[in-house]
Parts: C-alpha cells; sequence; structure tokens
C-alpha cells in the first residue's frame, strides 16, 4: 500500500471518529430541549442515562474498528498475495470514515437542517441503529483479519491440534482412596489359588470407609457404656424416652395455648371472662332454650333436664359439658353441635352454663343424674390418659 493511501485512510479514519463523536455527544442536547416533543405511547421509557450508556458504546466500538484497521495495514506489509487482500483490507477501512462522515452528515441534516429539536425516544432509536451498524462492521472486520492471519502465517486452523495430558480425575482418585481397588492390570497379584467351577476370587482388602465405620462404633460403643453406666452423664434409653415425651407434651401444650380457636374436650378450661360469658349466653338463648328453658333450670315439661343444680347424667366439670355439647346424646334427643358451633363457641356455652350453678328459680326442674364435684375431677373420662409405657417402666 502507497504511503499517500495510508495517510489519506488514517485522516480519513480519524476525522470520522472524531465527527461521529461530536454528533452523538450533540444530540443528547437537542434531547434535553424536545422533552415535550416526545411521540405518544412510546413503546418503552427511556432517560439520558440509557442515551449517554448508548453512545459510550458507540465511541468504544469506533475505537475498537479503528484499531482492528492499524492491525490489518500492520499485518498486510508480508507478502504479494497479502497485499492484493491489504488493498482490500485498506478499502474496507476507508468505509470506516466514510460511514462515520455520512452518519455525521445525517445527524446533521435530520436534527439541524430543519431546525426540529429530536426527543430521547428518538435519540435511543437513532443510537441503536448505529451501534448496530458499528457493530455488524466490527464482526467482518475481525472476519477479515482472520483471513489475513491465515494468509500471513501459512497455518489453517483445522491443523492446530492441541493435546492435553489426560489422566484420573478426581472422582477417580477419590474411589480409589475410599475403596483401595486393584487395578485391572493387576489383578493377577491377588487372585486367589483356589477356584469353583472355574470361578476365582480376588482377595480384596476391605474398603477404607467401611473399616472406619466398624473402628468408630466400636469406639462409640465404649463411650456409651462408660457413659450410661459408669459416669453417669449420658441417660438411659427409657430416662431419655420420657424426657423426650415430657417435652414434647410441654411443646403441645405451648402451641395450643397459642391457637384459641383450636380447642377440644381435652383442652378446654373453665373460663369466667364477661366476653366469654355474653358470647355463650347468646348461643344458649339462640339454640337450647327450647329444651332447657331461658333460664336453663327447665320445668316439668320441658325436654333438657335443668343445667343450673349439681346433679349431672352425663358428667359435670368443663370439659364433660364441652363434650356432652360437642357430641350429643342422639338416644335422648339432643343432636351433635359440632358441625354447627365451632369449638371456641361450644366452650362459651360450657363456661355460660356452668357460671348458672344454683341460679335455679322454684319451677326449675327436678335433679337427675349423680351429684358432681369438681375434686372429682381428676377422674374425668375425657381427661388424657398418661402414657402407659411410661407407667410400665415406673
Amino acid at each position: 500500500m502507497k504511503p499517500s493511501i495510508m495517510r489519506i485512510d488514517r485522516t480519513l479514519a480519524f476525522r470520522g471518529s472524531i465527527l461521529m463523536i461530536l454528533g452523538v455527544l450533540q444530540l443528547p442536547l437537542m434531547a434535553q430541549d424536545a422533552a415535550a416533543a416526545a411521540p405518544a405511547g412510546p413503546l418503552f421509557k427511556v432517560d439520558m442515562t440509557v442515551v449517554y450508556a448508548l453512545i459510550a458504546l458507540a465511541v468504544v466500538q469506533v475505537i475498537f474498528i479503528l484499531s482492528l484497521s492499524g492491525i490489518m495495514r500492520t499485518m498486510s506489509s508480508a507478502g504479494t498475495w497479502a497485499k492484493r487482500r491489504s488493498g482490500n483490507a485498506g478499502r474496507a477501512g476507508l468505509l470506516i470514515p466514510v460511514f462515520l462522515l455520512s452518519v455525521g452528515n445525517a445527524s446533521a441534516q435530520a436534527y439541524t437542517g430543519n431546525h426540529t429539536a429530536v426527543s430521547t425516544y428518538e435519540l435511543v432509536w437513532v443510537l441503536l441503529v448505529a451501534n448496530g451498524v458499528l457493530f455488524v462492521l466490527m464482526i467482518a472486520q475481525m472476519n477479515l483479519l482472520r483471513g489475513l492471519t491465515k494468509v500471513v502465517t501459512g497455518v489453517e486452523e483445522n491443523t492446530l491440534e492441541v493435546t492435553v495430558a489426560k489422566g484420573p480425575t478426581w472422582v477417580d482418585s477419590l474411589m480409589a482412596k475410599l475403596t483401595r481397588q486393584v487395578s485391572v492390570e493387576k489383578e493377577q497379584d491377588i487372585l486367589m489359588h483356589h477356584e469353583y467351577d472355574g470361578i476365582r476370587e480376588l482377595d480384596n482388602v476391605l474398603p477404607p470407609w467401611w473399616l472406619w465405620l466398624f473402628y468408630g462404633s466400636i469406639l462409640w460403643s465404649v463411650v456409651y457404656l462408660f457413659g450410661v453406666h459408669v459416669a453417669d452423664f449420658l441417660p438411659d434409653q427409657r430416662t431419655e424416652y420420657a424426657n423426650e415425651m415430657e417435652e414434647a407434651r410441654t411443646d403441645v401444650a405451648a402451641y395450643m395455648a397459642t391457637l384459641k380457636s383450636v380447642v377440644d374436650e381435652n383442652t378446654v378450661t373453665l373460663s369466667t371472662e364477661a366476653a366469654d360469658l355474653a358470647s355463650g349466653g347468646a348461643i344458649f338463648n339462640q339454640y337450647c332454650t327450647p329444651c332447657h328453658g331461658a333460664d336453663a333450670a327447665g320445668s316439668e315439661t320441658s325436654v333438657g333436664p335443668n343445667l343450673t343444680d349439681a346433679y349431672w347424667i352425663h358428667g359435670g366439670g368443663v370439659k364433660n359439658v364441652f363434650a356432652t355439647i360437642k357430641n350429643g346424646v342422639p338416644e335422648k334427643g339432643m343432636i351433635s353441635w359440632k358441625s354447627q358451633l365451632k369449638p371456641v363457641e361450644i366452650a362459651a356455652v360450657a363456661n355460660y352454663i356452668l357460671n348458672l350453678q344454683g341460679t335455679g328459680s322454684a319451677t326449675q326442674k327436678a335433679p337427675q343424674g349423680d351429684p358432681w364435684a369438681e375434686k372429682s375431677a381428676t377422674t374425668d373420662s375425657t381427661a388424657v390418659v398418661s402414657d402407659t409405657t411410661r407407667l410400665a417402666a415406673q
């Protein structure tokens, strides 16, 4: 390539890059002045940060393209054929400043010729197109440089072979250490002499992991015997089981205490709070008065028994009363209320009924059932039975 052409190429490339940089730097100023002129309904929202990022990307691509042009000019000095290819490369390099000049001129005509401001949205699209063209041009230069490299070096890509030393992977090394397995080439050294029906046996050693577990179990057995039966710093199985069961009961009780809406005949407790009694009284007046009377004392003509005396047919106490309301007494005409009332509502009714003890009028129904005293509550049939295994252990 002649020195004059080289100088022209460098000058045009330099001037073209300068015009490109100045052109894209002037576009954001025009876009800021035309924020109100943006087209209605853009596909996406943009700001000046995106604009500056696209400008920076364009400048980087321009610098990269100029660098590739310089590399191709340097390599084009080797060989006659390479000089002919470099002539094509020089013409391709000349296209770069021409493209940059055309972009700069087009930008000047589009944005300054008719004095029409450009919005940020339109500027982003212009910069996207410019970056796309620069990227395609850069890929074309890289392909041309790859072909020029083959010509200069005289080596094809498919002739390059890289020899990688093959060896056992870390998985193979780990398995060899864990199993101590003998390779196939050395199996003759551990082949046992006896033979059965043509089958011979290898004298393999035990895997190290199996030996570690075996020795570890022996060591733990010594520690366990000493800790449980000598030093007594480890609990035996029965004590450990009893402690875990007690801890589980404590955890369940603490959990159930946090769930006021989850209550049954085993967890219900006696309450005298006004809110609970008022709620239970409202439910009693709505559903229970037809059988037990408005005052819960009944009468000689009422179906249900007197609920204000100390006599109970199915057991007194809040747990028994809760169970009776929940399950009902179908053989005596009392339905089960568990499908109509929530557990907290049944508990409120049970507490309301127990709060009416001794309030019966002169017309109250005669006592039925057996007298109930709270001191007998420990024999409640609905109470939770203690763990039989724990009692047997004691």
